[in-house]
């Protein structure tokens, strides 16, 4: 495996920000020999010429362009954490998390901002899934939370929290409460609805519905609460969702009468040894009930 030479690295984007090795040696605090050196051996390291001369002044190639844009990208982020190492408190470095939507905006978030110092830093990010699996399998966030165990290596999982999943409907909107009447009632979608829909009626009656009849179908949930909200279909969605400010005066929530509640595990992601990380046993006991003072 080629190893680059992050220091030639640099002085070859030092030398085209500033378009020639004169003009690069005073910021470098190198003389132009030195960098003129250093220019070559990176060229041979790459392979290919990175520059090319125009009258006195040097002009990048087309690899030589390429290779700027990367260069500067990293030393952009190498430049971000040594600003962070070099902060007194290490505790002041991000706390980087990706989680599933609805439970990452209407749980995890206000229990994050509320309980951390407030000079701590936090990069969220909410998606699908398959999006916070991947942000944490490619080192984008440290940990993740989501509804699915995972079991493939490197990632490891471990449950965290639960939601309760509920039926909801319009105020003025009648809803049975059978199995069958529910596959005759119209409902509003989202994408990845048909985990929690079908977590849903296995949990509560044992059996799916013999279809579902969808009028409105959004990407994300919020949206699909509004079509619910507005009188336009029934929705499975979880708890902490519902009874948000956004919505729990316009829908109501209808609980089936003599069958079990649904809840749903969350599971903490993370590479490694993360999970066992000072940021996994911070987060842990902010989730470790389900809003309503149930352990999971």
């Amino acid at each position: 495996m080629r190893h680059v030479d992050l220091r030639r690295a640099a002085v070859f984007h030092a030398v085209a920000a500033a378009g020639g090795i004169a003009a690069a040696s005073p910021r470098l605090g190198k003389s132009p020999p030195a960098i003129h050196h250093d220019l070559k051996a990176f060229e041979r390291e790459m392979g290919r010429p990175l520059f090319e001369r125009v009258g006195r002044h040097l002009r990048l190639t087309a690899a030589g362009q390429a290779l700027f844009e990367s260069v500067g990208r990293a030393l952009d982020e190498v430049e971000r954490t040594r600003e962070r190492l070099s902060r007194a408190d290490p505790a002041l470095r991000p706390l980087r998390l990706a989680v599933v939507s609805a439970f990452g905006r209407y749980r995890l978030a206000p229990r994050l901002y509320a309980g951390l110092p407030a000079d701590r830093p936090i990069e969220l990010t909410f998606g699908s899934h398959e999006a916070v699996l991947s942000a944490v399998t490619t080192g984008a966030v440290d940990l993740g939370v989501t509804y699915r165990p995972v079991t493939a290596a490197p990632v490891q999982s471990a449950p965290i929290a639960r939601e309760e999943l509920v039926l909801a409907a319009p105020v003025g909107m009648e809803v049975p409460e059978d199995l069958a009447g529910l596959s005759r009632t119209i409902f509003a979608t989202y994408d990845e609805y048909e985990f929690v829909f079908g977590h849903w009626f296995e949990t509560v009656f044992g059996a799916q519905p013999d279809g579902l009849r969808r009028l409105d179908h959004a990407g994300e949930i919020e949206e699909a609460m509004e079509s619910c909200a507005a009188g336009r279909g029934a929705i499975v969605a979880p708890l902490d969702l519902v009874r948000s400010a956004c919505w729990r005066d316009r829908v109501r929530i209808v609980r089936p009468a003599e069958r079990p509640p649904c809840f749903n595990a969350l599971h903490l992601l993370g590479l490694g040894a993360a999970l066992g990380s000072a940021d996994a046993d911070t987060i842990r006991p902010m989730l470790a009930d389900n809003g309503e003072g149930e352990e999971p």
